[in-house]
């Protein structure tokens, strides 16, 4: 009798080579389970009784927190012309600014990336727009570079409604994740922007999409328990990420509002951390990302929250810590990180830190007893404290009320 030889599909064993480690499984697993989380929040909009202009600022907003994205904009089609009639980027969207009406740009079919996704009706990935051969249009925004981006077709019953544009600074940024949500969410957005004209007529197919939509959801849900900790925790740093931040950190913020406790934020950002990307390599900047976090980790107190929220942006919320203290604690931290070095292709280098600081101080007695001081206001008054630091030289620190 012959032996039984166990041959492995071709087609199985390739697709097994492509799906990395159990860390690069468990990340994404965790992306899509945010990015899900997101097609969500969208898919609730249609069921609440708001205008247009609320519905597409709350997408624009859903679109910035989940799909990791540095600006995204919403072009729609009128003739044929496509006019962006909402765009948002990060540093908005935590100081709490509207996408609606706030850019002019205007595209005609056979104009740059943008007219060639409407015209092919199909999704367009620039990985790099520095070398891209694309007839690229004015991808320079208040002096920054895009890097990368994503354009996509929102269609509606085969016909184009607009399309639906993401990007970052970096090249190589977005991930076929992303691409592939991008598609769920230019769908989706498609769908209720119809909804929203023809609410009569279309509510049942509401209804239904969302149905199934909860039904998806809701068994991912059951297996978000055992990846809880990876779904708060930045892979690169094993800090905390964006979204445990303004959920841990409120709890914390309503406590000190309540037994009228101190409470300060430092926001920081790494200086000239581009050029250490563009210079030396993306892997020599996560080794700076991970030198900074392993200090400001050594700075950290039992109650504080220290998360990454962005590219080479941390925040520490400390609470029971007033203006001066919370000084003292950001000028240690920014003269350990000049004073140290982190290793770069071999060789020893040097970074420093740009340091905002606000507090519970900086508002009005009245206001901080009223239930709308949120997190966003003290890290909105903490990132103009930065924003000073960097225009003034960078590598220092500054509270909000030093400011002019």
């Amino acid at each position: 009798m012959k032996s039984r030889v166990n041959i492995m599909d071709p087609s199985i064993k390739n697709l097994i080579g492509k799906l990395g480690t159990p860390d690069v499984l468990n990340a994404r697993f965790i992306q899509l389970l945010n990015s899900l989380s997101g097609i969500r929040t969208i898919s609730n909009l249609g069921n609440q009784q708001i205008d247009k202009e609320q519905f597409i600022d709350s997408m624009m907003r859903t679109i910035i927190e989940h799909l990791e994205v540095e600006e995204v904009c919403l072009y729609l089609l009128d003739d044929q012309s496509l006019n962006c009639i909402a765009s948002l980027n990060w540093h908005q969207f935590i100081t709490n600014e509207s996408s609606v009406n706030n850019k002019t740009d205007s595209y005609l079919m056979s104009e740059g990336i943008i007219g060639k996704t409407a015209t092919n009706r199909q999704v367009m990935h620039i990985h790099n727009c520095n070398i891209s051969n694309e007839n690229l249009v004015r991808y320079e925004t208040k002096g920054r570079k895009v890097g990368s981006l994503i354009c996509a077709p929102i269609m509606v019953n085969n016909s184009l409604t607009g399309v639906l544009e993401l990007s970052h600074p970096d090249s190589n940024h977005f991930e076929s994740w992303q691409e592939y949500s991008v598609i769920i969410y230019a769908d989706l957005i498609g769908m209720l922007l119809n909804n929203i004209k023809l609410m009569s007529d279309m509510q049942g197919i509401v209804n239904a999409r969302t149905k199934e939509l909860q039904h998806a959801l809701e068994e991912s849900e059951k297996l978000t328990a055992r990846y809880e900790e990876m779904s708060v925790i930045d892979p690169l740093t094993k800090l905390y990420n964006r979204r445990y931040f303004f959920a841990e950190v409120s709890g914390g913020l309503a406590r000190a509002k309540r037994y009228t406790q101190p409470f300060s934020l430092l926001l920081m950002d790494l200086d000239h951390f581009k050029e250490v990307n563009d210079q030396f390599g993306h892997a020599c900047g996560d080794n700076a990302l991970i030198f900074v976090s392993e200090i400001l980790n050594q700075f950290t107190r039992e109650g504080d929250t220290l998360a990454r929220i962005g590219g080479e942006e941390f925040v520490l919320a400390l609470p029971e810590t007033n203006l001066s203290g919370a000084l003292k604690l950001a000028e240690r931290i920014r003269s350990s990180i000049e004073s140290h070095s982190w290793e770069c292709n071999g060789e020893d280098m040097n970074i420093s830190i740009s340091i905002g600081l606000s507090s519970l101080s900086d508002f009005e007695v009245d206001e901080v007893h009223e239930d709308d001081i949120q997190v966003s206001d003290i890290l909105r008054k903490a990132d103009l404290a930065l924003y000073f630091v960097k225009q003034n030289g960078r590598n220092n620190v500054k509270s909000f009320s030093e400011i002019p």
